[in-house]
């Protein structure tokens, strides 16, 4: 087991090393005489998580992916971030199924409006099972506002490879937070989060065509598929529901959480059902 979680890390190490390269001159920008302040804002995290079952925006495999995964993250003061995210399915053999790597930019616009901007590219073993393996890079940004009852936000998501599409997803949640529990610096926090999405759906189809042709059950050949739909058209796709329960103490926080995702104008070949997903993570703050 050991040797596993080092593995994954270690690949996980190395692209996030990568990333740095990238935003050193952003990183040299600080100078000697604000120190302090970036010593308070720097961050490092490191983090390990489990979940029962994979899907991407809203829509899902028939057979059921359990996985776990290993999570870099570096934010600098200005609220650039850079990070590397390994996957690995329980059901495979392989220790690195998928690696995101990602930089973005986090501000706040005022202490009611925040946004961020991001960019994430995707690497998947061969022969991935995964319906995220139609895609190979996103384009994600948001736009958020605290109502002080209500924290409201509109994503917008861009999605490219063998497969293109667009969403956009309409988040409400609200923070909860416990002081003192269990420990005089312990926190118990709940935020939950109702979500609807619409988009498109073209990487259901290009998935399905790529499982088909791998299983050799396409056309003579097994150079064509039997899929019948395609998901260029714009509408609406899923409901979720998500309640995160988090204990913090120190720099360690530990997660569990609940998902329950409800899809909807699924195409003809698509087996995506209404499902619930339990998660669990650790993560530890420098």
């Amino acid at each position: 087991m050991a040797a596993f979680l080092s593995r994954g890390i270690a690949g996980t190490l190395g692209g996030i090393c990568l990333l740095l390269l990238v935003c050193l001159p952003e990183v040299a920008a600080a100078t000697a005489t604000d120190t302090t302040a970036v010593a308070k804002q720097r961050s490092f995290t490191v983090g390990v998580g489990a979940y029962s079952n994979s899907t991407f925006f809203g829509r899902s495999q028939a057979e059921k992916f359990p996985y776990w995964t290993t999570d870099l993250t570096y934010k600098a003061p200005s609220g650039v971030w850079i990070s590397a995210l390994n996957y690995d399915l329980f059901s495979t053999t392989t220790l690195r199924d998928e690696t995101d790597l990602s930089i973005g930019w986090d501000w706040d616009f005022t202490q009611r409006l925040d946004g961020s901007l991001s960019y994430s590219h995707f690497f998947f073993s061969p022969d991935s099972p995964l319906l995220k393996s139609a895609v190979s890079n996103s384009l994600d940004g948001y736009a958020g506002v605290d109502w002080g009852f209500l924290y409201t936000r509109l994503n917008a998501d861009y999605v490219f490879g063998e497969a293109q599409d667009f969403f956009l997803v309409l988040d409400n949640s609200r923070y909860f937070e416990i002081d003192n529990a269990l420990s005089t610096k312990g926190i118990l926090s709940f935020e939950p989060r109702a979500s609807v999405m619409a988009g498109t759906q073209s990487f259901v189809t290009t998935s399905i065509e790529q499982q088909l042709n791998r299983k050799g059950k396409g056309r003579p050949g097994g150079t064509g598929t039997t899929v019948t739909t395609t998901g260029t058209r714009f509408s609406l796709l899923n409901y979720e529901l998500r309640v995160p329960v988090t204990y913090s103490l120190g720099k360690v926080s530990v997660e569990a959480a609940w998902r329950y995702l409800h899809p909807v104008h699924t195409l003809a070949d698509d087996t995506s059902k209404p499902l619930s997903i339990f998660s669990g993570s650790v993560y530890v703050t420098f």
